[in-house]
């Protein structure tokens, strides 16, 4: 199972219409993806469910939605339940259902960051959850690919979902405010890392579950840009974006948006305007 995280702490940058195309395309090609809506906006769910199904999933008591397998863990009564997987094409397509919720699960993952240091279980099970409720939805209905959307922040809930990610495409706009963003993000992602990375040998040898690797690797980012159609459609990348992101991760990575033409003209002509 390959796990790809799609981020920016800038707003209106495409995405979650990223994350929702590309499942399309993945599930259309015969490839098993599961799509994890992380973002307490839940807008991925919006697009993927119809409102009737959504209100159903969100109000059922049961466990239906990434909040909901979350509960024990937020309530202290014990550890997250295996999380549902909505089918959206059988055997092909999933979602882990996001929920506006979510959001109170900030503060405990906040809370239970540096309580890692002190080899504290408890705390790793919390940090470890995104990781875990992942997990178990893929081997559910043996995700070959899972695409993880996240919120526009640098917040904790944020830090727990790249931590259960191994690879990280930042979309980005051709502005100046994207470019900005670009500098606080490679900063950040170094320090996650390496936060994670020293949580680790604390990690309890008794504590027998899935444990994140927390690689976050730049996999690469994508430029998006309005045509006078109102379109959007891949660009080349802005000056300076390639060197400026090379520089705050210090890593090589792939750039997505040289991928086949027919790839992304599919995405382009089902592009919302």
């Amino acid at each position: 199972m390959r796990s790809i995280a799609f981020f920016n702490n800038k707003g209106g940058v495409g995405k979650t219409s990223i994350v929702y195309h590309l499942a399309w395309m993945f599930a259309e090609r015969g490839i098993p993806v599961l799509v994890a809506d992380l973002d307490p906006q839940s807008n991925l769910s919006s697009m993927l469910l119809d409102d009737d199904r959504l209100d159903e999933l969100w109000n059922n008591k049961g466990n239906q939605t990434v909040y909901h397998s979350l509960l024990p863990l937020i309530n202290r009564t014990g550890d997250l339940t295996p999380p549902h997987v909505e089918m959206v094409v059988p055997s092909r397509l999933g979602l882990l259902v996001g929920n506006l919720a979510l959001s109170g699960f900030e503060d405990l993952l906040s809370e239970n960051w540096p309580k890692c240091l002190d080899n504290k279980e408890d705390a790793f099970r919390v940090i470890s959850a995104f990781h875990r409720l992942v997990y178990f939805g893929a081997e559910q209905m043996s995700a070959q690919l899972v695409l993880i959307d996240v919120g526009p922040n640098l917040g904790a809930i944020n830090r727990a979902a790249l931590i259960a990610a191994q690879e990280v495409v930042v979309p980005l706009a051709p502005d100046l405010f994207s470019l900005q963003g670009l500098r606080n993000l490679g900063p950040t992602l170094r320090e996650w890392r390496k936060g994670w990375t020293k949580r680790l040998p604390e990690w309890p040898t008794s504590l027998a579950i899935p444990k994140p690797e927390g690689r976050m690797e730049p996999l690469g980012y994508v430029v998006m840009c309005s045509t006078p159609f109102g379109k959007i459609v891949p660009s080349r990348p802005i000056n300076g974006g390639w060197s400026a992101f090379r520089r705050s991760t210090g890593s090589q990575f792939w750039e997505l948006s040289r991928i086949s033409r027919s790839r992304w003209r599919r995405i382009r002509f089902a592009w919302p305007c």
